[in-house]
């Protein structure tokens, strides 16, 4: 929280204008922004973002405490999806639950006829896969919300969907009507997953922008471990689910109730012609000093944006400065991200240790899982810069492969409680390998591979085939992990191996690289046997 206190505030305000402390360099490359501005209409995208970088590195590095509240705040919607994985999927043990939608029946209801299990893993797809519909559909629909009306309104509608969705889920007295509230739900999911990512990007300064970025995915963790917690008290309550369902409503409110009080991106104000407001806007974010100097710099950028244009789709799926490369690897990364298996295993990991455990020891299992795959998160902020982005998916590739095929080969043999204890370990292995290296680092990549040009419509590709896989496999997964629960585990480790052989052979690095460096990488690069 901001402090109220004046002594406090004074060790972090910004300097005034009189006693403000600038280097040099800072201030000759402010004074000869009217010598560069004629050089600028004969520069590409990509030179005029690298010479973007040149100039915000020689600046003072300063963050005031707001802009690290105010990412936390939009990072909220990464809770809020996080809580979905967890609760929605720890549902399908619990006896109220199963009761409620027939799928078992209640000891004092004579009559009844419990629901086959064909029957269940539809309904179980159903409600996963849903989600994953809705949430692409919501992805879609939010950066044309973004782009016309501003960042703020598009997390406020993905909010308000997402709170009625859940609301509806909370109070579900059919399938049919869970299924309809699913995607709704997700809807707002979708909506999210692309505004705050968006919207902590341009609010952030240059210096600390990819750490405040990562806030989305530690978010996401968060909210994993904070259902899978509540589900240790939930699970022994009839009506339990409906928190489980609901619960993260909470969070959708006072992400609603937060924006009343964070700024509108300045980025998006001075792009609509909006400069006063821009202006009040930069005054909550950036310290008094660098006000001019950032809105100077904006507004140029606003301006170079619009001569430079945006790519046509027939640019973005075009071989000329290998893009078409570049979309494919995308593409590819991201498809080969969810199947991998991280959501199948995440979402329905109470039910795949119930194959071992009773129902109170899966969700224990379940939790402890959480908790490492929280842990493990921050691996790659400390490593994501110094260690690279090939580096981290080569390595965690490996490791999840190798646990998969463990996980595979103990699935195939008596399950027993000790083989149900070996694939705990198995799969904690795979969570630590898939949360430092596959699941930020694939997100990263695809934000920073693409020219400034194509970079909306390719990272909106890139996204849309990730939502794509994940509706595909929350969907199917039920079905065939009753045919072959060591099958899955097979096919998920067969794909991650065709991953990190293509990012050994056809993934530049691209960590501390300016946008020029990244073109000239991929440009100049060759797939070679002995990479290192």
């Amino acid at each position: 929280m901001m402090t109220s206190n004046p002594e406090d505030a004074a060790a972090y305000e910004a300097p005034t204008e009189d006693n403000a402390v600038v280097s040099p360099a800072a201030h000759e490359k402010t004074s000869s922004d009217t010598d560069h501005s004629s050089h600028n209409e004969t520069m590409t995208a990509d030179e005029m973002e690298a010479q973007k970088a040149a100039i915000y590195a020689d600046r003072p590095r300063r963050t005031k405490k707001f802009i690290v509240l105010v990412a936390v705040c939009a990072a909220l919607g990464g809770l809020i999806f996080g809580y979905d994985i967890a609760g929605a999927g720890a549902t399908f043990l619990m006896k109220g639950f199963r009761v409620h939608f027939g799928w078992d029946c209640d000891p004092s209801d004579t009559s009844c006829v419990p629901a086959t299990q064909r029957e269940i893993d539809r309904d179980q797809g159903m409600i996963n896969g849903m989600f994953g519909l809705g949430a692409t559909i919501g992805a879609i629909s939010a950066p044309w919300v973004a782009d016309k009306f501003g960042r703020r309104p598009c997390l406020l509608v993905a909010s308000i969907m997402f709170t009625l969705g859940a609301a509806l889920q909370a109070g579900a007295v059919t399938m049919t009507m869970m299924w309809v509230a699913r995607v709704i739900a997700g809807f707002g999911i979708g909506g999210l997953s692309m505004c705050s990512p968006v919207y902590i990007a341009e609010l952030a300064p240059e210096h600390v922008r990819g750490q405040l970025s990562t806030l989305w995915q530690l978010a996401i963790t968060t909210g994993i471990l904070v259902a899978s917690a509540a589900n240790l008290g939930l699970e022994r309550w009839d009506q339990g689910w409906r928190i489980s369902y609901g619960g993260n409503i909470l969070f959708a409110v006072i992400l609603c109730f937060a924006l009343l009080f964070m700024p509108e991106s300045p980025r998006f104000l001075t792009g609509h012609g909006m400069d006063e407001k821009a202006r009040v806007a930069m005054k909550k974010i950036r310290f008094d000093d660098e006000i001019e100097t950032e809105m100077r710099e904006l507004a140029r950028e606003c301006q170079e944006e619009k001569e430079m244009g945006v790519a046509d789709w027939r640019e973005v799926f075009a071989a000329k400065n290998k893009q078409r490369y570049r979309l494919l690897l995308g593409v590819g990364l991201q498809g080969i991200q969810q199947l991998s298996g991280i959501n199948a295993i995440m979402f329905y990991a109470p039910t795949i240790l119930a194959t071992f455990f009773g129902t109170r020891q899966s969700i224990i299992g379940t939790f402890i899982l959480n908790i490492i795959n929280f842990l493990s998160t921050f691996l790659t902020i400390a490593t994501v810069e110094k260690a690279g982005r090939v580096k981290l998916l080569l390595s965690g590739g490996v490791v999840m492969c190798v646990s998969l095929i463990a996980c595979s080969i103990l699935s195939s043999v008596a399950q027993t409680t000790k083989i149900g204890y070996a694939v705990v370990a198995c799969a904690a292995v795979y969570i630590v390998g898939f949360a430092y290296s596959w699941g930020p680092v694939v997100w990263t990549v695809c934000a920073e591979m693409f020219p400034v040009r194509s970079r909306g419509k390719s990272t909106g590709i890139t996204t849309m085939t990730n939502w794509a896989m994940t509706t595909a496999i929350g969907a199917i997964f039920p079905l065939a992990s009753t045919a072959s629960l060591t099958g899955c585990f097979a096919f998920f480790s067969g794909t991650i191996i065709l991953g990190t052989v293509m990012v050994y052979f056809f993934q530049v690095e691209t960590a501390e690289k300016t946008i020029i460096e990244i073109d000239e990488a991929y440009a100049n690069h060759k797939p070679k046997l002995k990479r290192y």
